[in-house]
């Protein structure tokens, strides 16, 4: 049967929008969209929403799987997400100035343009995948969602463990907040490994120089320790000026509360 042009260019352009919103033929057949044209009449270029995404499709959706290992199933994007999860690469390159946020806005417009019957089919799909996704939930061990959500938890702990750490050292360097002098025995080390051999590995220094510091005389330990004493003394008078700084500049407050925020995360992360 011969095909009309018009129908054609009609179901090409559905073709198009679709291919555009991330979803294959596959997925198109899922949702029942009649396809009465061959994979060669799709070769014309078709107006869309926009020519940029012409070139992007989304993976097959999940399918429910007997599997002999358990396995988490993937929660399935909203519409709205998938769009802009599959938009947002090409509106960086486009826009490398813009800020996520700016971004996200101009997403959101072009995901306005897109028709209303479109939106529709795109959301009857998702409801199809959440549905499916509900389904494969429901077989997974409560014990083995127990464990993964633990292991998400202290994964989550000791990330904000890093983060309040970084923040607080960040804050501090940026003020110029003195640092502590190294103890006797890594002053030892620092004069010491420059004249180590490289052929040596990390860990063979390491214990070389605790072998070292433990065979010292007491004379040379005592040197270094004194050597610490000097330094302490003036990091404690460093600390007193930079302290009574932080105070006269206001920042006194903000320090405090980074430093509150490493304890808490701390005391999470205690009790894992």
């Amino acid at each position: 049967a011969v095909v009309s042009t018009q129908s054609t260019w009609g179901v090409d352009a559905k073709l198009q929008r679709f291919s555009i919103l991330g979803f294959s033929d596959k997925n198109l057949i899922m949702l029942k969209i009649p396809l009465s044209i061959t994979l060669q009449t799709c070769r014309s270029s078709i107006p869309s929403l926009s020519s940029s995404f012409r070139h992007l499709s989304l993976s097959p959706t999940i399918l429910a799987q007997k599997s002999s290992t358990v396995e988490i199933p993937k929660k399935p994007q909203t519409p709205w997400v998938k769009f802009y999860t599959k938009n947002l690469s090409v509106f960086k390159q486009s826009n490398p100035t813009l800020t996520t946020a700016e971004l996200m806005r101009k997403i959101g417009t072009e995901w306005a343009k897109v028709p209303e019957k479109d939106k529709t089919k795109l959301q009857e799909f998702y409801n199809k995948e959440k549905a499916a996704y509900k389904t494969e939930m429901a077989e997974v061990p409560q014990e083995h969602l127990d464990n993964i959500k633990a292991s998400k938890k202290i994964k989550s702990t000791k990330a904000s463990l890093s983060s309040a750490k970084s923040e607080l050292q960040k804050l501090q360097t940026s003020l110029g907040k003195p640092k502590k002098p190294l103890t006797s025995y890594l002053l030892f080390c620092a004069d010491r490994r420059p004249s180590m051999s490289n052929t040596l590995s990390s860990s063979e220094k390491l214990k070389t120089l605790g072998a070292e510091w433990r065979q010292a005389s007491e004379k040379t330990k005592a040197g270094y320790e004194e050597k610490h004493r000097k330094l302490l003394e003036k990091y404690n008078k460093d600390m007193e000026k930079w302290s009574m700084k932080m105070h006269t500049d206001g920042m006194t407050e903000e320090i405090s509360m980074a430093r509150m925020r490493l304890s808490k995360a701390r005391k999470a992360a205690n009790e894992y």
